[in-house]
């Protein structure tokens, strides 16, 4: 498991800027068109990323998805489901995959659904009631469960926050589950990517949209003032795979860097 501090999201942003330059450098300083090229690393086995999490988490897996769909050499696994959340899912099952192969890689983001109570990690426990000092010892203990589990299979964790909600009694809810969920995530070392940043305005409102990179104004947020639309969904994956970029993990080798670069195109 990655060792490294939070990640802000607009230090991302700066760093995808910093490697387009790079690009443009080892473009300048390419091999003539007349020498032979190196022969291309390609990855011993497969590339395994498993999307974990909530509804949220699927849009983000079906960005994913299509971002690696025309080679074989990476696996992007859907584990994430509707009506789910670390308050009872126990998402470290998602860690096996059906090949009995590990996952290098968990993306997780979950949290909408977990504003309540939060159940026991053995039968027969107490219950964390949400709103009470129980809640976020119990929540977090079953973060703690997953993060095992992965750094057991030796498994980079990278967590998506929660971004702000639309409806301002259900963000005061949510904000107590973010703040869980960033403190279990800083005590262990798991990189965690702030949504709340590019989730308001400048005034630090909900928003709707965002600009994208030729300045339109896209719609960021689903109707529903919950979810994230295609295009968000594709912001995020983005920043997750540059954000990979960054932390370089131990299985990240030039073919598989290579097979990321190409995904970001």
């Amino acid at each position: 498991m990655i060792d490294d501090e939070e990640v802000g999201l607009e230090f991302v942003l700066t760093r995808r800027r910093v490697l387009g330059a790079v690009g443009l450098l080892a473009l300048a300083g390419a091999t003539p068109a007349f020498a032979q090229a190196p022969p291309v690393a390609v990855p011993a086995e497969p590339l395994n990323i498993v999307m974990v999490g909530d509804s949220l988490g699927e849009g983000v897996w079906s960005s994913l998805y299509w971002r690696f769909h025309s080679t074989r050499e990476v696996r992007v696994i859907n584990a994430a489901k509707a009506a789910t959340g670390f308050n009872r899912t126990p998402y470290e099952d998602s860690l096996v995959l059906a090949s009995g192969q590990a996952a290098q890689l968990a993306v997780m983001m979950t949290g909408a659904n977990d504003a309540q109570n939060a159940w026991a990690l053995q039968e027969g426990g107490a219950i964390g009631v949400f709103g009470t000092p129980s809640w976020a010892p119990l929540y977090r203990r079953r973060m703690d469960r997953f993060f095992d589990a992965a750094q057991a299979r030796g498994t980079t964790v990278i967590w998506i926050g929660m971004p702000v909600m639309r409806d301002p009694g259900f963000e005061r809810r949510m904000a107590v589950v973010r703040e869980a969920q960033r403190e279990a995530c800083q005590a262990r070392g798991v990189t965690y990517l702030d949504l709340v940043p590019p989730s308001v305005d400048e005034t630090g409102a909900y928003t709707a949209t965002k600009k994208d990179d030729k300045g339109r104004i896209r719609a960021f947020r689903g109707d529903d003032g919950v979810h994230l639309t295609i295009y968000g969904s594709e912001w995020v994956a983005e920043i997750v795979l540059f954000t990979l970029l960054d932390l370089k993990p131990a299985w990240m080798d030039a073919a598989r860097e290579r097979l990321i670069r190409t995904a970001l195109g």
